[in-house]
């Protein structure tokens, strides 16, 4: 056990029992993290100071692909105090020790913090994290799961990649060649128009550009989320014209499993009929990030997330294979092949 000779040294200068001395500091690790997630700093003497930095969304380049991150909090770490030492409080409101008790404590906490960390002993604050050497150098290493409560309101958003667009072929032409080529194509057309050679749709066709799968990477770390029961949403289909339910309607809270991300609505739609052929019912959902516009092929509509992650297992792995699951922020209306 990471901490067993600090609660034996705590047991002894509290005149406690070990187990009492360990349910002790347990229970103030406890109070560390409500703090934490309550005001987002806090300083312990004998230790320093864990704050709560944000790290707002942002975009990089990668060779040909451009990546969209998420905003983020991080937990850090100072070994220097930036405020007031909050032991003797923690002590008094969350562990209901008198005042007399709480400071006898708070003090025997700070010299063993500070032994421990002098002597850069490993020593595990439950919920908050780690001191450990670790590659040449004594840090601090925090909890996954206390990071995870710090970014519950981002935990759908994931890492986003797409490819970049191309480089025009054509540079910019000086203006010295934009007069003589405007010229040549007015003449053009007004020939065009005489002669009845040429159609305006000629001129006024659309290109469409051949669209590439976009690959999305999918954070895979297990993310505790506990599920509040509540009754499903009716689900509204839309007829099409012929009378068969082509549509679903998401509602704001369902959940839904995403198989894959395309930067063309026809693209994602090209990819409906095979997953349908295999007994997937595939809806494309249109969305944007950072003033890109891409669309999402999913399938199910989940009141929990355990219920799609149920589902989610039971799918044949290659046809999700880096399929995931997303809350939906807002009720919108997706369709299939019909494409109302």
């Amino acid at each position: 056990m990471i901490n067993r000779e600090l609660t034996e040294e705590l047991a002894v200068l509290l005149d406690l029992e070990r187990q009492e001395a360990a349910s002790l500091f347990n229970g103030f690790c406890g109070a560390m993290v409500a703090e934490l997630l309550a005001f987002r700093k806090l300083s312990i003497k004998g230790l320093g100071s864990f704050y709560v930095t944000h790290v707002p969304a942002s975009k990089r380049s990668s060779g040909s692909v451009m990546v969209f991150a998420p905003p983020l909090n991080k937990l850090r770490f100072e070994s220097a105090l930036s405020g007031a030492d909050a032991s003797l409080s923690l002590a008094v409101s969350r562990l209901s020790m008198n005042q007399g008790e709480a400071a006898k404590f708070s003090r025997t906490l700070a010299t063993l913090f500070s032994s421990t960390l002098q002597q850069e002993k490993a020593l595990h604050l439950q919920g908050i994290g780690r001191f450990a050497p670790e590659d040449g150098a004594y840090s601090f290493f925090p909890d996954r799961t206390l990071e995870e409560l710090l970014n519950r309101e981002y935990q759908d958003l994931k890492e986003v990649v797409l490819p970049q667009l191309k480089e025009e072929r054509s540079e910019r032409r000086s203006p010295g060649f934009i007069l003589p080529l405007s010229v040549v194509v007015l003449v053009g057309l007004l020939l065009a128009i005489v002669y009845g050679r040429l159609s305006w749709s000629t001129y006024f066709s659309s290109t469409v550009e051949p669209s590439k799968r976009v690959a999305t990477v999918v954070d895979r770390r297990a993310v505790a989320v506990v599920a509040t029961p509540r009754s499903v949403a009716t689900v509204y289909p839309i007829k099409s014209p012929g009378g068969v339910a082509d549509s679903l309607v998401l509602v704001k809270g369902d959940y839904a499993i995403v198989l894959a991300t395309f930067e063309t609505e026809k693209r994602a739609h090209q990819q409906i009929t095979p997953l349908r052929s295999s007994g997937i019912k595939a809806f494309v959902w249109p969305t944007s990030m950072a003033g890109t516009k891409y669309f999402r092929l999913m399938t199910g509509r989940f009141a929990n997330y355990s219920a799609a992650t149920v589902r989610l297992k039971g799918m044949p792995k290659k046809m999700v294979d880096g399929a995931y699951i997303q809350q939906v922020k807002k009720t919108v209306v997706l369709h299939g092949e019909k494409r109302l």
